[in-house]
């Protein structure tokens, strides 16, 4: 076990015991087991839409620049997508395929169309090109690694690819569509952040429209307030443009922030559907320049990282702020927090021989009448702000190592160590997150102090090995 996992094990430990306890007060007090007790927020069963992590929403958990754009024309949001962990590779791979669609489209269509026959495919490369070749290769040693191929084979002497892909759900969504807009979304989050534009994005926001019909979509951004409306097609476009077309009149979106984005398809088309319907067509290669132009930002030099990790949630909403903050143990309580930490200081003071902060954690709960576990949550983003030192001045990270002193007997310092864990703990999730106003604003909210500087925003983003 890693060392930095043990402070982590040791606080979850910890809290576990104080729920328990604090549960068996409930019990005698109300005469309710803790099993007995309703959740305050109840999910929604899984759906069977090709999004399995859509949950059911509220208006308090949405940002409210969402729900005022489509309160005001009549449409309500049922659920949308929410980001999970697995999303990173997903979005690599999208990423990578996306960038080097070039090379890799005609592996990319044996792919495709073995999901629907055998399941095995070969693919002959000894016409191809040394770039194809690698691509190929590479992206097949990636989808292999994954698992997103049962088998996989590269006979040098033929040049051949034979492998078999799995047949998973979520990995048949991937190579039918799904990669597609996935790789868009990243596209266009690189372009607004370069450019310094401010943002939110839903994905795939289910909706219901004002004549009561439901209607699902893939991207929807608000940009400095502006909406960005995007459609993703890897075939069959045909069948939707007008739907499209028609859905872009009933929100009041300028055509040229309704784009449809169609894979595949040459240039002059995408001017030609442009110019017949009423929403903008673009294809893989063009589309960002059409965002370009529409909000009036340069064109970045380079392109997005493949090898970027990216993060879990493109965004985190407010209930989803608090939600992370909690399940990381790390309620901020701004009520109680600086109180607690002038507390801690107190009683740090009075000691002459080292003590441990979970003999300290009983004490500071009695004193400040809180609950254990939200003396634990507090305590947390002490310790692993690297308040606490030895008799050697080396930083403790534990609820039973002894320490001797905090860093400072101010209490700024040791609180705005705390709000570094908490921002942390969001960029862990969004590196992105503090690039959106309302994000700002909002962890402000929940935090109840002022978000880091944008130094220190960049020094945190290179600390993610660990508290």
């Amino acid at each position: 076990m890693h060392h930095e996992q043990i402070p982590i094990l040791e606080a979850i430990l910890q809290e576990l015991k104080s729920i328990g306890e604090e549960l068996k007060g409930i019990k005698e007090k109300i005469g309710m087991s803790p099993a007995g007790i309703a959740p305050k927020n109840k999910i929604a069963p899984e759906t069977s839409d090709k999004h399995q992590n859509h949950l059911a929403v509220s208006e308090t958990e949405l940002p409210y620049l969402f729900c005022d754009w489509f309160l005001s024309r009549g449409v309500k949001i049922r659920n949308y997508k929410r980001r999970e962990a697995a999303d990173a590779v997903f979005d690599k791979l999208a990423l990578f395929l996306g960038s080097r669609y070039n090379s890799l489209s005609r592996l990319y269509g044996v792919i495709k169309r073995s999901l629907s026959s055998s399941g095995n495919f070969g693919v002959n490369l000894s016409s191809a090109s040394k770039e194809e070749i690698a691509d190929s290769t590479q992206f097949c040693t990636m989808l292999r690694e994954y698992a997103f191929l049962s088998s996989y084979r590269y006979c040098k002497s033929s040049k051949t690819i034979l492998a078999a892909p799995q047949r998973d759900g979520k990995i048949i969504n991937f190579f039918s569509g799904g990669w597609f807009e996935r790789y868009v979304y990243q596209k266009i989050r690189f372009i607004l952040s370069q450019n310094g534009l401010r943002f939110e994005c839903l994905l795939n926001p289910q909706i219901t429209l004002p004549n009561g019909n439901d209607f699902e979509l893939d991207l929807f951004f608000l940009i400095a307030g502006s909406p960005l409306w995007i459609e993703c097609k890897t075939s069959n476009y045909q069948s939707y443009i007008t739907k499209y077309s028609g859905m872009r009149k009933v929100f009041g979106i300028p055509k040229e922030r309704a784009i449809l984005i169609i894979l595949d398809i040459p240039d002059n088309l995408t001017n030609s559907l442009t110019e017949i319907h009423d929403i903008t067509v673009a294809n893989e290669s063009n589309f960002p320049a059409k965002i370009c132009d529409t909000f009036g930002a340069e064109h970045p030099q380079g392109c997005v990282s493949t090898q970027t990790e990216y993060s879990p949630t493109p965004f985190v909403v407010s209930g989803s702020l608090s939600t992370l903050l909690r399940k990381s143990h790390l309620r901020p309580l701004p009520e109680y927090r600086r109180c607690l930490i002038e507390e801690l200081i107190a009683v740090v003071a009075e000691r002459r021989v080292p003590i441990t902060m979970f003999e300290i954690k009983t004490t500071l709960a009695e004193t400040m009448s809180i609950s254990k576990s939200q003396t634990q949550d507090l305590l947390n983003a002490v310790i692993w702000g690297g308040c606490l030192l030895d008799n050697d001045g080396e930083i403790v990270r534990s609820f039973t190592v002894p320490f001797s002193r905090l860093i400072s007997d101010d209490p700024s310092v040791i609180e705005e160590r705390c709000i570094e864990v908490y921002a942390q703990t969001v960029l862990r999730a969004d590196p992105a997150y503090f690039e959106s106003t309302y994000n700002v604003n909002e962890f402000e909210r929940i935090v109840g102090s002022k978000a880091p500087s944008e130094e220190a925003i960049v020094r945190l983003r290179k600390e993610f090995a660990g508290y």
